[in-house]
């Protein structure tokens, strides 16, 4: 007896003309990760599914295997988290777009990643507050180092800040560090590019959302974008990130 199609949460991170009056979707999906299906555009005069197929907005999908490209049998919207996009404007619409850029950059198409969907969709109802609340631009920054640290967990790669990852010692505040090989710190006290331990620690509480001053805020959010770009800058390579040069426009 054939079992029937799964319903799955999901959110579009990018679309592309494929024949005609069809797309390919990259998909974020709940318990799956990030997946690319076939779909057909509709009708000009079918403006309820072209919303649907718009980045932000939370669905419901319905996604075929097949022995090609999956096909994306059905779609709505999912009530429970709302109709309308997540983000509409600004900053936080720059963060989104960032954030699918790096998925569907560092994130293999049909690769098993069932944690990847509720890492995601917390940060997004994060920056979608921030659209509304408009709080200062230390919120947003936290969110989105809070999202890469947590995305290079989930793809094997993530950092240690609590111990040395050769001799798996405790980090010290009063010593010095390097990273290694983007994995995490060892000892390194002479070495040109080294980490104090209690900037590591603060790093670290940071990342975890502790409450901080100001002052260790700006800290630890600069220590944050120098360490995750470069582990990130690890796997991307050189090519730039579309993304950021909203950044720079707006």
């Amino acid at each position: 007896m054939r079992s029937l199609p799964e319903v799955k949460l999901a959110f579009v991170l990018h679309s592309r003309p494929f024949k005609e009056n069809q797309a390919i979707l990259e998909l974020l999906v709940e318990g799956e990760g990030r997946l690319s299906a076939v779909t057909y555009k509709g009708s000009k005069k079918n403006t309820a599914k072209t919303a649907l197929l718009q980045p932000f907005r939370p669905i419901k999908v319905i996604i075929e295997k097949d022995t090609g490209l999956r096909k994306l049998k059905h779609i709505e919207a999912a009530p429970d988290l709302k109709n309308s996009a997540f983000l509409t404007q600004g900053k936080p619409l720059f963060c989104g777009f960032y954030l699918n850029e790096l998925l569907c950059r560092l994130c293999a198409a049909d690769a098993h990643f069932p944690e990847l969907y509720p890492v995601y969709l917390a940060t997004i109802k994060r920056l979608q507050w921030s659209e509304t609340e408009n709080p200062s631009p230390l919120m947003l920054e936290r969110s989105l180092r809070q999202f890469e640290f947590a995305l290079l967990s989930q793809l094997g790669y993530g950092i240690d800040l609590s111990h040395t990852v050769d001799t798996d010692q405790s980090i010290e505040p009063e010593l010095q560090y390097e990273l290694f090989q983007d994995t995490g710190f060892v000892f390194g006290a002479h070495s040109r590019n080294a980490w104090l331990g209690e900037d590591i620690l603060l790093l670290a509480q940071f990342l975890e959302g502790q409450e901080l001053t100001e002052e260790r805020q700006l800290r630890a959010a600069k220590s944050a974008k120098l360490l995750l770009r470069t582990c990130l800058h690890r796997h991307l390579g050189d090519k730039p990130l579309k993304s950021r040069e909203l950044f720079r426009a707006g």
